[in-house]
C-alpha cells in the first residue's frame, strides 16, 4: 500500500542509520525506492549492499548526473506500484509506528489525498537529543496553507491524486513541495493532520531548505513569494 521516496546523494554520515529505520518498520509490507543522484561516496554501495527483512521490495535508480531532489521524487513516484507514497529523506529519522499509523488513518478516510503529523526537531544527525517541535497547524482552506507551507517533512501521498496535477516542478529547486501542496490546495484537494508524532527531522545545517546562506535565504523567499502569488486567492 506504501511506497518510501528517497532521494540520494552522498549521505555516507547518516545512511547507515536511515536504512535500519527503515528496516524496523512495523508494517509487514511496503515498498522503498532509492533514486541516486550520482553520488560520488560510499552511501549508494551501502544502499545496494544492504540486505532489509523480508516484506520489504527495493528498487534503485542510479542517475548518470546530478538531479534535482523533485525530479527525484518524480521518477521514484512514476516507478512506484502503491497507492500512497511518503518522502523520507536520508538525514531524518521514521519512528517504528510511521508508515502503519499513516496507512491506518488512509484505511479509514480514503477521501483524504494528503496526510501530514507533528514531528520533533533535532540538531543531532543521530536524533538522540531533541531540539524543539514543530505542531504545525490544521489546514481548513486554502488561505490557511497560503500563510506558509506546513506539510512537514514526510507527508503521506495519495499517488493518483500527485499525478493527476501534474507531479513537481523542478524549476522551484528549493521549494518545490510548497508549490506542490499549494496546487493541490488551489484544485480542491483534501489534506488531513494527524495527531500522533512519527518522526523526527534533522535540521541540517547544509540543507537545501535550513542552510544558513545568505544567497540561498533570498532565493528561498523569492520562490516563496512567486508560487504565493501564483497561487493567490485573488
Amino acid at each position: 500500500m506504501t511506497t518510501i521516496l528517497c532521494s540520494n546523494y552522498n549521505s555516507d554520515q547518516w545512511i547507515d542509520n536511515y536504512l535500519n529505520y527503515v528496516n524496523r518498520q512495523l508494517i509487514r509490507n511496503f515498498d522503498i525506492i532509492f533514486v541516486d543522484a550520482n553520488s560520488s561516496d560510499g552511501s549508494l554501495s551501502k544502499i545496494k549492499n544492504f540486505k532489509f527483512r523480508d516484506g520489504i521490495n527495493k528498487l534503485i535508480i542510479e542517475n548518470e548526473n546530478k538531479i534535482p531532489i523533485y525530479e527525484a521524487w518524480n521518477q521514484a513516484i512514476l516507478l512506484s506500484k502503491t497507492p500512497y507514497v511518503i518522502n523520507y529523506n536520508t538525514d531524518d529519522c521514521l519512528y517504528p509506528t510511521a508508515l502503519l499509523t499513516f496507512q491506518s488513518y488512509a484505511l479509514i478516510h480514503k477521501d483524504v489525498d494528503i496526510f501530514y503529523s507533528p514531528c520533533l526537531i533535532s540538531s543531532d544527525k543521530d536524533h538522540k537529543s531533541i531540539s524543539s517541535m514543530y505542531l504545525w497547524k490544521d489546514y481548513k482552506n486554502h488561505s490557511d496553507l497560503l500563510s506558509g507551507c506546513f506539510m512537514g517533512p514526510y507527508p503521506y501521498l495519495k499517488k493518483s491524486s500527485i499525478i493527476e496535477d501534474g507531479l513537481f516542478n523542478p524549476k522551484y529547486t528549493i521549494s518545490g513541495d510548497y508549490e506542490m501542496w499549494l496546487r493541490m490546495s488551489k484544485k480542491g484537494r483534501s489534506f488531513y493532520k494527524i495527531s500522533e508524532i512519527v518522526g523526527c527531522y534533522y535540521y541540517n545545517p547544509s540543507g537545501a531548505s535550513t542552510k544558513n546562506d545568505e544567497a540561498r535565504w533570498k532565493e528561498h523567499s523569492a520562490q516563496d513569494a512567486e508560487i504565493k502569488k501564483l497561487y493567490s486567492d485573488e
